[in-house]
């Protein structure tokens, strides 16, 4: 690995850790930040939501747009908003303020996140990806646990708003490093952009999340039903226009690449199901056991660091044997998980039997995530890194 590639490694790693540290360490500030912007937890929840969906809704345009107009570009400018988003974050005198800069720190993650992919595919070779997507796996882990730890160390002992500011030396490091450092070397797409595609796709999107969103939280009404009809129907109108469309958005020739439409369909089922077991979890520890959501988290956290220990060793056993077989190793290790939640978790069950399932979790999902990654971009051709990087982001999301 020369220079120029450890430095692009370092940024993309940086990347990973800093959104991930923002999923998580605005969640135990909830409840300070309701007392100080006097707002209710129905309007605030939306402090989380609103990064989830803006992901969801605009990774694969970012990622295009990283072909259309350089994935450099796209990433830096990512990196400076993502900081100039944490800084208005941190100076809000409301609920509504703090709502609406978190959505401008999350478009600066989704500008990120929807072209680290399509960056690594640019400066490594096939046979180096496995290592580097687990090294930004292990990023993104260490992030998960820094926010979980960080968020209520921070809030308790200086204050809720630099949870947001501790991100803005970050981001100015990151984007002189791009600056200086990261250059496109990608094949640049010389099309049109597709207002249409990407205004009904991020419209079917976004309206397939709030059903989702809406479902969880007050159960199925004709609300529900409507946005979950309109956003099917959007999203067929979507496939519609891409397939007549001269520069489609995301063309569907894609999705003829066999390595790449079943390690996608891998990724969205595996995060679906890691997901949803998460939050059944936290519910079990917190609700059915009564802890604390600092305390429930801490009994997670050595599955997350096993896992970022784990995933650069994925990623090199993906890089020296079968990636499909890491990979099934990995899902085979979350799988036993699972089932030993299933049949293990009682009103009694000793707490540290939670952090050794949570580790062969941790294990299995860094393996899997690594060598995944990996397959996911192996036949993609150079002139579509950006927009099969965008389209892999956004798949989890909409779960």
């Amino acid at each position: 690995m020369d220079r120029a590639q450890f430095i692009v490694l370092l940024l993309l790693t940086l990347a990973s850790f800093m959104t991930a540290l923002d999923s998580t360490i605005v969640v135990l500030a909830l409840p300070v930040m309701m007392s100080a912007l006097h707002a209710d937890l129905a309007t605030l929840v939306w402090v989380i939501l609103i990064y989830i969906l803006a992901v969801t809704i605009f990774s694969t345009q970012l990622g295009k747009l990283g072909d259309l107009r350089g994935r450099a570009r796209m990433f830096n400018i990512g990196m400076i908003l993502f900081g100039l988003g944490s800084a208005l974050c941190g100076l809000s005198t409301s609920a509504l303020e703090l709502i609406g800069f978190r959505t401008v720190q999350a478009l600066g993650g989704s500008l990120m996140t929807s072209n680290t992919m399509a960056i690594a595919s640019d400066y490594f070779r096939p046979e180096e990806r496995g290592f580097v997507f687990g090294t930004t796996s292990m990023g993104w882990n260490l992030g998960a646990v820094a926010g979980i730890l960080a968020g209520g160390v921070i809030t308790t002992f200086i204050g809720w708003r630099w949870i947001f500011y501790i991100n803005v030396p970050i981001a100015i490091f990151g984007f002189i490093m791009g600056l200086v450092y990261l250059r496109d070397r990608g094949v640049r797409v010389r099309q049109e952009f597709d207002i249409y595609g990407a205004v009904t796709l991020g419209i079917s999107l976004g309206l397939l999340s709030m059903a989702g969103i809406t479902y969880a939280g007050v159960g199925y009404n004709s609300t529900v039903g409507l946005m979950l009809i309109s956003g099917i129907a959007l999203l067929v109108l979507f496939l519609y226009i891409e397939s007549r469309a001269k520069s489609p958005l995301l063309s569907l020739k894609l999705f003829r690449i066999k390595m790449f439409t079943l390690s996608s369909f891998s990724y969205f089922f595996q995060y679906m199901a890691n997901n949803a077991i998460l939050f059944l979890l936290i519910m079990y520890l917190q609700g059915v056991r009564g802890l604390n959501p600092f305390y429930a988290s801490l009994w997670l956290v050595p599955g997350y660091l096993l896992g970022s220990i784990m995933a650069t060793l994925g990623g090199r056993l993906a890089d020296r044997f079968d990636a499909r077989v890491i990979a099934s190793v990995g899902l085979t290790l979350q799988a036993v998980a699972y089932v030993l939640y299933d049949t293990l978790l009682t009103l009694t069950t000793p707490f540290y039997y939670i952090t050794i399932i949570a580790s062969i979790s941790g294990i299995g999902a860094a393996m899997f995530f690594a060598a995944n990654g990996k397959m996911v971009m192996f036949e993609v051709p150079r002139e579509m890194y950006g927009i099969a990087s965008g389209a892999n982001r956004t798949e989890p999301s909409v779960t």
